[in-house]
This record gives structure tokens, C-alpha cells and sequence, in this order.
């Protein structure tokens, strides 16, 4: 039973790791949340969660048609069909991700005015639900690779590194856009637009090696860190050669967003449903 020790306002921000421990004692709310919502996303459909495989899979038939075959932007790449699957369908967990991110503090007000809680709770599981919905578009990555001639290498046993680096990198960025989002609510009509700007500076149309040497528009990629993701992604499971440079640039993105994105969060958490 909880005694009067044990309360704590509803605005409140308790040292790093005592909000650490508790954040992690709700990580099965955490996990439950955005499971539930994948099952009831597609409820009222006919062909129910089978649209998580059709939708990726309707995207790059739609995708390849244009690049590949109208515009011809595959400038050489080998196994055009796979490199292009890979970018466009990890690319949609960045862009659900910082959408989601934006609106869900300003969304969940009426809760965060009620009780407390570790308001991290609420971007972590919103990313989540993105990540959960992931899992078939990287079935439809892999099955497209496979069935365009491509062999598995034993580099795909690396693919788990390079997501968890991924989701490092996603987690700083989101915490950061969820604490700006709260208090600029304009950030959810501007992010598309960013997001579009990422989009074509991420490579994932075509290798931008292919269209310039310019070492400048060159350095402008390669610090992107969701270029360096999409590269090492393609790496795992297409077997795409990679500067060995990359992997210590995504190491580095991954350690420093998700501990300086998480700090800015837990820094305005009293702020949180405050005005």
C-alpha cells in the first residue's frame, strides 16, 4: 500500500536514476500499448493485418516504377529493386516516428495533468508503435533481396547491431521533437516537410556517389546519420560494400542522440502539461 512517502506531484522531475528505474518499471505499459494498437489498427478491414505486408510491398511497386523504370535513377546500382526497398521502407520508421513524436505530448495532456508518471513513457511508446509496425517491412526487405538473385551472407547475423543502433539514433531524435512539440505546435505541420528534405538526402532514391563528386555534397550525406544506417542496412542484407568509416559514425550518432536527446526530454519534465 502506498503511504504519504510515497506520492509525488503530478509535476515532478526526480534525479536521472531514479526516473530511469522507474521508466523501466513500466516497460510492460510500454510494450502492451503499442502491441494493442498494431492489432486494432486494421480491425474493421477485410483483409485485416495483412495490410502491414501489401502496404510496403504496393509502396515499392509504386517506388520502382518511377525510379527505377521511368526515370531510370538506379545510375548502376546493382540489384536496383532491393537497394530501393531497403531505403524507402526503413525511411517510413523515420518519418511515423518523428510524426508520431510531435503530437503525442500535446495529445496526451489530459493524462499528464492527472497523475504521475515518467512523462518519457509517452515518446518511447510511440516510437514503439512504429517499431512494432516495422517488423513486417523488414520480412518484405529481406524477401525482395532473396528473390532478386541475391544470396544470404552471414552478414545479416549483424543486422540486429544495426537496428539497435538505429532505434539508439531514433530515440534521441524522437525525445527531442516530443519536447519541442509540446510547447511549438506548428512543429507537427513543419515536420513533413523536413522529413521530405531527409527523404532525398538520405540516398535513398539513388547513391549520391553516382550523381556527384563533390566533396562537399558528398560530406553533407555521409553526416547524415540515417544515410550511414540505410548504407549499413544494405550491407546486412544485400551485401553492398561500405567505407568501414561508417560503422564508427553510426557507433557515435547512436550513443550521443539517444543520451543527449534523452536528457533534453527529462530536463522540461516538470514543464509537461504545465500551461
Amino acid at each position: 500500500m502506498a503511504t504519504n512517502g510515497d506520492l509525488r506531484p503530478v509535476l515532478a522531475r526526480p534525479p536521472l536514476p531514479e526516473y530511469l528505474r522507474e521508466l523501466w518499471t513500466r516497460r510492460d505499459f510500454m510494450r502492451l500499448v503499442p502491441s494493442n494498437h498494431l492489432r486494432a489498427a486494421n480491425l474493421n478491414t477485410a483483409l485485416g493485418n495483412l495490410w502491414f505486408l501489401l502496404n510496403p510491398i504496393l509502396q515499392i511497386a509504386i517506388y520502382f516504377l518511377l525510379f527505377g523504370l521511368l526515370i531510370d535513377a538506379d545510375r548502376g546500382i546493382d540489384n536496383y529493386l532491393a537497394y530501393l526497398t531497403i531505403g524507402v521502407l526503413s525511411f517510413n520508421l523515420v518519418s511515423q516516428s518523428f510524426l508520431g513524436a510531435s503530437r503525442c505530448i500535446p495529445v496526451n495532456l489530459t493524462l499528464i495533468r492527472s497523475l504521475y508518471f515518467p512523462r518519457a513513457t509517452i515518446p518511447i511508446t510511440a516510437l514503439l508503435s512504429s517499431v512494432f509496425a516495422f517488423g513486417p517491412a523488414l520480412l518484405v526487405m529481406v524477401a525482395c533481396t532473396l528473390l532478386t538473385g541475391a544470396s544470404p551472407t552471414l552478414r545479416l547475423l549483424l543486422l540486429p547491431v544495426v537496428l539497435t543502433m538505429f532505434l539508439l539514433i531514433l530515440l534521441g531524435f524522437v525525445m527531442a521533437i516530443a519536447r519541442i512539440g509540446s510547447y511549438f505546435g506548428d512543429l507537427h505541420s513543419l515536420l513533413p516537410h523536413l522529413v521530405r528534405m531527409l527523404f532525398y538526402g538520405s540516398g535513398i532514391l539513388f547513391d549520391p556517389t553516382s550523381f556527384t563528386s563533390h566533396p562537399i555534397v558528398l560530406l553533407v550525406f555521409r553526416v547524415n546519420p540515417f544515410y550511414e544506417i540505410l548504407e549499413l542496412m544494405r550491407w546486412c542484407i544485400m551485401a553492398r560494400p561500405v567505407h568501414p568509416g561508417i560503422w564508427l559514425g553510426a557507433a557515435i550518432w547512436a550513443v550521443l542522440s539517444s543520451i543527449i536527446g534523452f536528457v533534453f526530454f527529462w530536463r522540461a519534465e516538470i514543464s509537461y502539461g504545465s500551461s
